[in-house]
């Protein structure tokens, strides 16, 4: 959950859908400070996912948000109706790319790169 999952995440949760699940295996690093505005000095050290899990659920009390931190899995992944993935590898993308179109599954993948985006 850095800057722009964070910001993707946010407006889905502010949009009202079902539910929302947020996956990250990472730790907080100084250098999320600067751009992901749910952690704190605090939190460096600990799961993203986790540490934001808290700051997002309270933006919106009809949305149920759930954080993961475990390995991305077909079974997991099947449970959705879309993905977004943010700040993955071109291989990640393609993998759960094609997973997602065999399964009917919306999929949306984002990254930034400076000041220009994709």
């Amino acid at each position: 959950m850095r800057g722009l999952g964070v910001e993707i995440a946010k407006n889905v949760v502010l949009g009202g859908v079902k539910s929302v699940a947020i996956h990250d295996s990472g730790n907080v690093e100084v250098a999320d400070l600067s751009s992901q505005y749910f952690l704190g000095a605090e939190d460096v050290g600990k799961n993203r996912a986790d540490v934001t899990l808290p700051r997002l659920s309270e933006l919106n009390s009809y949305v149920p948000v759930s954080a993961s931190s475990a390995n991305l899995s077909d079974d997991y992944l099947k449970q959705f109706q879309v993905i977004v993935l943010t700040g993955s590898t071109l291989e990640e993308q393609l993998s759960v790319g094609d997973f997602a179109h065999a399964n009917g599954i919306h999929f949306i993948a984002a990254e930034t790169r400076g000041l220009f985006a994709s």
